[in-house]
């Protein structure tokens, strides 16, 4: 009861507190516009626009989920990581990567555009956020989970093959890490992995022990378990009529 009452409140707090006093630097300002130069309108198949958040952890199937389901609703996918590249580029630390996403997802909404957010909103102040951004905006937001397998998680990071380019979020980011650059971008993605897994599992010490997922932090629209593709796009494509119905 108490988390539903600060998933309620918190919005409108972030609104004042925080929304007003937002405002990009130039840096920031040619980061967001290098960033929206590279979207692809999309034709929406929603009757309203709809805004879609994911929750899940690195390696639970977010961007696949995000792919899958913006073909279904015709939507456009932002990406922090990509966000965060553009602002590497310019020079600029990642704090308003938030902002400037929020910011283009309502600009494209008000286009009558659907928007897929892939990046994960397991944070209830990230989630109050856009929240509230929504809520002025008159545009209806739902929240889409996504998980795996933990094993399937860590071998999806250990096989995919990361470039280490500046194109890369992680395969560019910061390591110590003295391999080649394919192996890079994973052992930064599995560090993040490691980092945010306690926001999304928890252990239970039974029968040799292991992770169990938590539920949602919040109502959500789908809970989608990606470890088996045929059943995950089966789950997609239900979240996608339910969507196109509403």
């Amino acid at each position: 009861m108490f988390g539903q009452l600060i998933e309620m409140a918190l919005p409108r707090i972030i609104g004042v507190m925080i929304h007003r006093r937002e405002k990009l630097t130039m840096k920031e300002e040619r980061a967001k516009n290098a960033f929206v130069s590279k979207l692809k309108s999309v034709t929406s198949k929603t009757k309203k626009p709809v805004i879609v958040a994911i929750i899940g952890l690195v390696g639970s199937g977010k961007s696949s989920v995000a792919t899958e389901l913006s073909k279904l609703i015709g939507a456009t996918i932002i990406s922090g990581d990509e966000i965060r590249i553009e602002l590497r580029k310019q020079g600029e630390r990642y704090e308003r990567a938030r902002a400037i996403a929020e910011n283009v997802v309502i600009e494209l909404v008000k286009k009558g555009q659907n928007i897929i957010l892939d990046s994960d909103f397991v944070d209830g102040k990230k989630r109050a956020s856009i929240r509230e951004k929504a809520r002025k905006a008159g545009v209806r937001l739902v929240f889409v989970c996504t998980y795996a397998d933990l094993d399937v998680q860590v071998g999806r990071i250990i096989t995919a093959n990361y470039r280490d380019t500046a194109d890369d979020f992680f395969g560019g980011a910061s390591s110590k890490w003295q391999g080649n650059g394919q192996s890079k971008g994973a052992v930064v993605k599995l560090r993040e992995m490691w980092r945010r897994a306690p926001l999304h599992y928890r252990w239970v010490n039974k029968t040799g022990g292991q992770w169990v997922i938590k539920n949602p932090p919040c109502t959500v629209l789908a809970d989608i378990d990606t470890t088996n593709e045929q059943a995950w796009k089966r789950e997609v494509a239900e979240c996608a009529k339910k969507l196109i119905a509403s």
